[in-house]
């Protein structure tokens, strides 16, 4: 994950809204977890959010092992 990366990943984890996400937060969980996990870029449906929780939650356990280097 690069720095940019960190800082976006940062303020969403800070958003004001924390059961919600907007189209650029979809954007930027589908992105990064494409990037980081090795696979195609895709959006998943909205209507199901476990499949967010999961991806944010893997998500997490990159950033905050990088963020503890």
């Amino acid at each position: 994950m690069v720095e940019e990366d960190r800082i976006l990943w940062k303020a969403f984890l800070e958003r004001e809204r924390q059961h919600e996400i907007d189209r650029k937060e979809i954007e930027l969980i589908a992105r990064l977890h494409a990037e980081l996990y090795r696979h195609k870029y895709e959006e998943p449906c909205t209507c199901n959010g476990s499949i967010y929780r999961k991806w944010i939650s893997e998500i997490n356990k990159i950033y905050e092992a990088q963020k503890s280097v």
